[in-house]
């Protein structure tokens, strides 16, 4: 998808940076290549915990000021017990029915259930935040939550880019995130999902850089996104990752445009309901050793079904360029481009970070779409805990 002028990439750009970096960008033919379909994104209005009139973009002095947030529960440095692997038991959430008091557990890092009661006293909780205007408590929640109010992010048009992030203090090597979200029919998704991730030094505002390959000492995301639009009964789901080891569209890459987000489970099954609530839980485990990706795990339910658990082991596959295919992907990005005969199958090489200072430190949900008409994601019930949590009970 071709967005406009990049919002991500390291520096800060006033109004007019913005609109000659667009038009370079279009002279030079982007919507040419497969970075099309994930153009920088728009350079939208600036961050609300920002300072007028600019756009917060790379590693500025002076972070924006802080938002009082909640407890951070536990910390690296305490013993927890053993986390739950992706085939063991159902999790926090069993304990804890429709999530009532699960925030108080000593393995929750952060929960959020929207029942603030006002959007403004939601977003008092994050450090920063785009578009509260497009942004809406409703009625609608899940089957067996415990609460009354979900948060709506409506974006498109004018407005491409509504979301929330807060750091996730003060690190970790370990996490899952569990969280509902039900998806407007008929909208061309671009990037809308929770992401969860890391900067070294940490960030009080997002700096994704797209178009940029991490280096291992400073930055790595992961997040489970709508590929598109789709058909019904709704578009494929699939990771779309930044890390160091992350491969490139490009077969020589060049410039800074080379690496987007990498997908990762290529299963057709592993869709969209469009307008159904459904429980999306990750997995991330950093790589204990900085010097390899040895022992770095990433995992991914639907609706507490194991979707791709890929270790040093499991899941093998190869790379179709910015795609890795595991041996069990069926759709057709994979399927149509077998790799020739006698290929071995290979583990995705999850070294996440060449120092172990990066930590798994940000939450960012957000719904950023850059064509068709405007569309609205619903969010419930997030967690964020160093133990499996599973759905709602």
């Amino acid at each position: 998808m071709m967005g406009s002028a990049p919002r991500e990439w390291g520096c800060t750009m006033t109004t007019t940076s913005r609109l000659l970096l667009l038009g370079l960008s279009l002279l030079a033919g982007c919507s040419e290549s497969p970075a099309a379909r994930d153009a920088a994104r728009e350079a939208a209005s600036p961050r609300e915990a920002g300072q007028p009139g600019e756009l917060r973009l790379g590693l500025e002095p002076g972070a924006p000021r802080e938002a009082s947030a909640p407890r951070e529960a536990g910390s690296p440095d305490q013993k927890a017990p053993a986390p739950d692997g992706p085939t063991a038991g159902v999790g926090l959430a069993a304990t804890y029915p429709g999530d009532k008091g699960i925030e108080t557990d000593p393995q929750v890092v952060f929960a959020e259930n929207f029942e603030e009661g006002s959007v403004a006293a939601v977003v008092a909780r994050y450090e920063s935040h785009q578009n509260t205007a497009g942004m809406s408590l409703v009625s609608s929640v899940p089957a067996k939550s415990a609460g009354k109010a979900a948060l709506s992010m409506v974006a498109g048009g004018a407005h491409p880019a509504t979301d929330l992030y807060r750091r996730l203090q003060p690190g970790y090597d370990q996490l899952y995130l569990r969280y509902y979200v039900k998806y407007d029919p008929g909208v061309t998704w671009h990037h809308t999902g929770v992401w969860i991730g890391g900067y070294n030094p940490s960030l009080a505002w997002p700096n994704p850089q797209a178009g940029l390959k991490p280096a291992g000492d400073d930055r790595f995301s992961i997040s489970i996104e709508p590929m598109g639009a789709g058909a019904s009964p709704g578009p494929r789901l699939d990771f779309y990752n930044y890390w160091m080891k992350m491969h490139s569209w490009m077969t020589t890459p060049s410039g800074n445009t080379a690496y987007y987000g990498n997908t990762l489970v290529h299963k057709k099954g592993f869709q969209v309901v469009n307008g159904g609530w459904m429980c999306i839980e990750i997995m991330v485990k950093l790589n204990p050793s900085a010097a390899s990706g040895a022992g770095a795990e990433l995992a991914v339910w639907k609706d507490d079904a194991l979707v791709q658990h890929f270790t040093g082991t499991s899941s093998l596959g190869y790379w179709i360029k910015d795609k890795f295919c595991p041996t069990s992907a069926d759709s057709p990005e994979c399927t149509d481009y077998p790799p020739p005969s006698g290929t071995a199958m290979i583990p995705l090489d999850l070294q996440y970070r060449s120092t172990t200072a990066l930590k798994l430190n940000y939450l960012w949900p957000q719904n950023y779409i850059t064509e068709g008409p405007a569309g609205a994601v619903t969010y419930d019930d997030l967690v964020v805990a160093k133990v499996r949590i599973g759905c709602l009970k």
